[in-house]
């Protein structure tokens, strides 16, 4: 029963400008259930918020005229279950689409809490459908069926791979997919850096989500005759790292997200 936006480029940035002033003055119970359901840290959840404020701002400046695609099913993870997930809504929303928005099965609380805040500041409840669920079930549905204009995910490469060939079955010649998956990261670190910048952007990458991050650096390079130095200092600061209850300031890293990933 979803339907595209049909309102022009002006109302339809005006609204997601809207969105972003409720994200911005709901930062507290956003902050309690990013904490609370997907184990942020408060710094965290302070860059997940303006990330997403992002989104909404930057996909509001650039709402395009013109005929929408029409249904976009958007598949997000729970590692940014505010930034990722406004973020694909916001695109599609921007262009006029109707959005079929599916969070992460461990994330739906934070999904709903925004929902609720982009339907408040204007979004048709047509154009905008929460559907949460496994991504065996409501996902496979999302990405297999006809009716289907395109779909965003992020995610692991498997899934992405599983949704291509979904879509290549089932969707018209064309329909995009736009997949964002696992990485590999590297740090360089040669004699000319600052060792304590170095250090310090080797345990936000490595250790932040508590490790549970595309971004997350995973391969550390260090120029040979400063490793030895670099180092002794990078090992002091992991023993200074807290590991705890996300709430408490003293926290610099939450628990993993739930079992199976334990």
């Amino acid at each position: 029963s979803a339907r595209p936006w049909g309102e022009d480029a002006a109302q339809r940035a005006a609204t997601l400008n809207a969105a972003a002033d409720l994200y911005e003055a709901h930062f507290g119970e956003i902050f309690a259930l990013l904490a609370r359901e997907a184990g942020k840290t408060l710094p965290d959840c302070v860059a997940e918020l303006r990330e997403a404020v992002d989104f909404l701002r930057y996909y509001a400046a650039r709402a395009p005229e013109g005929k929408a695609a029409g249904l976009f099913t958007c598949i997000s993870p729970w590692n940014f279950p505010l930034a990722i997930f406004t973020g694909q809504i916001a695109a599609g929303l921007a262009a006029g689409n109707a959005v079929l928005a599916k969070p992460a099965g461990q994330t739906p609380l934070v999904a709903d809490f925004a929902v609720s805040l982009m339907h408040q500041a204007g979004v048709p409840r047509d154009a905008l459908q929460l559907l949460p669920g496994g991504g065996s079930t409501v996902g496979a549905a999302l990405t297999s069926d006809p009716r289907i204009a395109g779909a965003a995910f992020t995610g692991s490469t498997a899934t992405a791979l599983r949704i291509r060939k979904a879509m290549a079955g089932n969707l018209k010649p064309g329909a995009p997919l736009i997949a964002e998956t696992g990485g590999l990261n590297a740090m360089i670190v040669d004699s000319t850096a600052l060792p304590e910048q170095a250090v310090q952007a080797v345990i936000e990458s490595a250790f932040q989500s508590a490790g549970q991050r595309c971004s997350a650096l995973r391969c550390l390079y260090v120029q040979e005759d400063i490793a030895a130095g670099l180092l002794e200092m990078l090992q002091g600061a992991m023993d200074c790292l807290r590991l705890g209850d996300p709430w408490e300031l003293r926290t610099d890293s939450g628990p993993v997200i739930d079992a199976a990933a334990r």
